[in-house]
């Protein structure tokens, strides 16, 4: 089948990538000539783990194009994702000008094209936005009497750092469409993912956004929650968040994902979309109460953390302190709402020296540049540190060397914003340890 994408972001080029992966044509487009100029070179511009190697392959085996003309992508395609970026607006609404132009170059480079065309709807978008994608469809193609097109709703269901996994084995395939046809295409296109277990899902296009959104709403709210339960954990003589999280956990009907104690959620899905639902549910005249609250939580929850520290160590005479991890998460080099930015903001603030080590730290030394003492590995980070911080759960940080620690560090306080590590031990080995919701007071 012949494919083209609008757009090289995350979404546009894992699903660019792995439908050339199971033999597809496919033709990615960007506006940026650079980004373009990489991509041909078989170089991505993102860290996604495993993505980069596919792009190489196929572009070898010819299945696999990048250009910046979508005139030049689209003539020959069946179907044609949009993929670009819906960023936030100032007053937390999606800014779908980038998509609406997309939509309108598509529209335009279709003009004198004949047969049947797939228009799918790939970026994360508010409820109600199909309509006017078809309207914008409809306005540049009234004339053309030798075409014929339907649109999808075809939300994306990846998280970054696990991208490539969720594409080759997604939970769900949701297709949003009024048409017959275009569902019975975009099946046999998803058929190489969908082999061992039907996971295809069809509703209205109104249906896959609202999905989508609800999906991304529902883990945030988790995430929410139990980071306000460890906050009176923190409140609560002798409470242990970590032992409270396995006991409520332990519940079929909660079970364990997205319950666990963190920084607070970040990235490109979870902070836009709940912001852009919920102002998009405003201005059609509902003020959703639940929802509403949901981003003003998790942003509080950054900010307590970092006061919390502070106020923690204001009579230990601190001056330096060493940050592990700085992304959102972890397998990422993603920096868009991490909660690091807030609560290393609050330490510079504050007249405390920052050294910091993270693995894919590109993005975040452009956000401290000048700022921020960086260091190629984690344990030069800490020398003559009074403190350590742990933000991001990457690997490497699960089994600290603390003989090499008191060794480096000048102070002994471990401030564990994941609750990765063992209180027990990293008290057995002098160290002061602090989690989130787990009452270990300071003592030294």
């Amino acid at each position: 089948m012949n494919i083209s994408i609008i757009g090289t972001g995350y979404v546009g080029l894992v699903t660019g990538a792995l439908f050339a992966d199971r033999g597809n044509n496919v033709v990615c487009v960007d506006n940026n000539p650079e980004i373009i100029a990489k991509l041909n070179s078989g170089k991505i511009h993102i860290f996604e783990p495993g993505l980069e190697k596919i792009v190489e392959e196929n572009i070898k085996r010819e299945t696999l194009t990048f250009t910046d003309s979508i005139t030049d992508a689209v003539k020959n395609s069946e179907v044609i994702f949009l993929a670009v970026g819906t960023p936030s607006n100032e007053d937390g609404s999606f800014n779908l000008s980038y998509l609406e132009q997309a939509t309108r170059d598509v529209g335009k480079s279709l003009k004198d094209s004949s047969g049947f065309k797939v228009i799918v709807g790939k970026s994360t978008v508010p409820q109600g936005t199909s309509q006017k994608i078809i309207s914008i469809l409809d306005s540049e193609l009234k004339t053309n009497d030798k075409l014929e097109w339907a649109y999808v709703s075809n939300p994306e269901t990846l998280a970054e750092g696990t991208a490539v996994k969720d594409f080759q084995k997604p939970d769900r395939v949701i297709i949003g469409t009024y048409s017959d046809k275009a569902f019975e295409i975009m099946e046999e296109m998803y058929h190489p993912f969908n082999i061992t277990k039907d996971r295809i899902m069809r509703g209205s296009p109104a249906d896959a956004e609202l999905a989508k959104l609800f999906s991304n709403t529902a883990l945030a709210t988790r995430v929410a929650m139990i980071n306000e339960f460890a906050r009176i954990a923190d409140i609560t003589p002798g409470a242990d968040m970590d032992i409270i999280r396995r006991m409520i956990c332990e519940d079929s009907r909660i079970g364990y994902k997205f319950m666990f104690p963190s920084p607070g959620y970040g990235g490109s899905c979870f902070p836009k979309d709940i912001q852009g639902l919920v102002a998009k549910a405003k201005e059609n005249g509902y003020s959703p109460l639940l929802l509403d609250k949901i981003h003003d939580s998790n942003e509080a929850h950054k900010n307590y953390l970092g006061e919390r520290i502070i106020n923690l160590l204001k009579d230990k005479e601190i001056s330096k302190i060493a940050v592990w991890g700085m992304t959102f998460k972890p397998d990422t080099d993603d920096m868009r709402d991490a909660a690091s930015v807030p609560i290393i903001t609050r330490f510079l603030n504050e007249g405390i020296a920052v050294s910091a080590y993270d693995p894919k730290d590109v993005k975040a030394r452009k956000i401290f540049e000048g700022k921020v003492n960086f260091t190629d590995n984690k344990y030069e980070a800490v020398k003559g540190v009074d403190a350590l911080a742990l933000l991001t759960e990457w690997k490497e940080f699960d089994s600290p060397d603390y003989g090499l620690l008191s060794r480096l560090m000048k102070g002994r306080y471990v401030f564990d914003l994941r609750n990765r590590l063992l209180p027990a031990v990293a008290n057995k080995k002098g160290f002061n340890y602090f989690g989130i919701g787990r009452n270990y007071p300071l003592l030294k």
